[in-house]
């Protein structure tokens, strides 16, 4: 009679245990083994999973899957893929703004509360293919200013009161980054855009 080689699959899984598996299928989107619905859908069911057991069907069938419960180490004491941290952003009663230069994580989470947040990613460095946007809304209103040759996959964003602009819904040049943007925008105003004419002018002025 054979043994379960994964004894633990039927425990619980953590919070952390569901994040490493969320890592595993971004990177395998931006390696182009997943596309972007199957990695949202494969995302979802991974924040809803309560076993092992259901975190394993969702990365069965990608390579170097990592999974940390497999260690002989207990569950707990297994850190999460180790990633750079998400940028968290939040506009309370004051306008946010990154422009210039500035390294862009894989997670963005920005919460535009009352007031507004202006990403600008011209002449960020950004190392990844594939970089999630979580928009968390209130009455604050998003605004992505994107660069040629980008992509922004604004499909999952909802928006009950509010507005979707999208007006660089494209596919990403090769080997440039896709912002997926997920979430939703309350009562503002999501805008992903190409630079203003004003704002093109502004780059020559700078080092």
């Amino acid at each position: 009679m054979s043994s379960d080689p994964h004894p633990r699959r039927g425990l619980r899984a953590s919070d952390a245990d569901r994040e490493a598996v969320v890592e595993i299928l971004r990177d395998a989107a931006a390696e182009g083994r997943l596309s972007f619905e199957e990695m949202d859908e494969r995302q979802d069911a991974a924040f809803a999973a309560r076993t092992y057991a259901e975190l394993e069907p969702l990365v069965a069938d990608l390579p170097d899957a990592d999974l940390p419960w497999r260690t002989t180490a207990h569950p707990a004491a297994v850190p999460a893929r180790s990633h750079d941290e998400a940028l968290t952003i939040t506009a309370g009663g004051t306008n946010q703004a990154r422009r210039g230069r500035w390294t862009v994580p894989s997670r963005l989470v920005l919460h535009p509360q009352v007031s507004s947040i202006v990403l600008d990613f011209r002449r960020a460095a950004c190392a990844h293919r594939v970089v999630a946007v979580e928009v968390h809304g209130g009455v604050g209103n998003v605004t992505l200013v994107v660069p040629d040759g980008w992509g922004v996959d604004a499909d999952q964003l909802r928006s009950s009161w509010g507005t979707v602009r999208n007006k660089r819904q494209q596919a990403a040049e090769r080997g440039l980054p896709t912002l997926v943007v997920t979430g939703g925008i309350g009562m503002g105003t999501f805008r992903a855009r190409a630079a203003l004419f004003y704002e093109r002018l502004g780059d020559s002025t700078e080092p």
